[in-house]
C-alpha cells in the first residue's frame, strides 16, 4: 500500500495522461474532460431513464480514487490540508463548505463560458490542436497564476 500513499511522479503521471488521452480518441472516439461527469450527472438526476454516460463513470473514478488514495495514505483527515487556507479562514467545516461551493460555482460558470474545463481544454484539445482550447488554456494558466501571487500577497501582507 506504501506505493499508493505517495505522489505518483510526472514522468509516470504524464506518459499516462497521454496514454488515455490516445485511447479513448482510439476507443469511445471522445476527447477526455471533467465537466461531462458532472453534465451527466446532473442529466441522470433530471431524468434517470436517460441511463449512464462514461463521463459519469469517470467521475465516479475520481472521487474513488480520490477515497481510495486518502485511506492508503492513513485515513481521512477532512481537518487537515488547506494550509494557509485554513490558516486565514479558520477550520469550521460550514465556512469551508460555503467558501468551496462559491468557488465551485465561479468554476462551473468559467466552465460553461469556456465551454469546456481545463481537463479537456488543456489536454484533450491542445493535444488535438484546437486553437479555441490553446487560448483557453493560456488564459486558464495566465488567471491562476495571477490569482496565486494575489493570494500569495493578500495572505503575506496580513500575516
Amino acid at each position: 500500500m506504501e506505493l499508493f500513499a505517495t505522489r505518483c511522479p510526472w514522468y509516470v503521471a504524464g506518459p499516462a495522461i497521454g496514454l488515455i488521452v490516445v485511447g479513448m480518441l482510439w476507443v469511445l472516439n471522445r476527447p477526455l474532460g471533467a465537466t461531462g461527469g458532472w453534465i451527466g450527472l446532473l442529466a441522470l438526476i433530471r431524468r434517470p431513464s436517460a441511463g449512464g454516460r462514461w463521463p459519469l463513470f469517470f467521475l465516479v473514478g475520481v472521487v474513488l480514487g480520490g477515497l481510495l488514495s486518502a485511506l492508503a495514505a492513513g485515513g481521512l483527515h477532512p481537518g487537515v490540508g488547506y494550509g494557509s487556507f485554513d490558516q486565514r479562514f479558520g477550520t469550521t467545516l460550514a465556512l469551508r463548505g460555503v467558501l468551496l461551493l462559491v468557488a465551485g460555482a465561479v468554476m462551473g460558470y468559467g466552465v460553461r463560458t469556456a465551454g469546456g474545463c481545463t481537463s479537456g481544454h488543456g489536454i484533450s484539445g491542445t493535444a488535438l490542436g484546437s486553437r479555441a482550447s490553446w487560448v483557453s488554456t493560456g488564459v486558464f494558466m495566465a488567471t491562476a497564476i495571477a490569482a496565486a501571487n494575489l493570494v500569495g500577497w493578500l495572505l503575506g501582507a496580513r500575516s
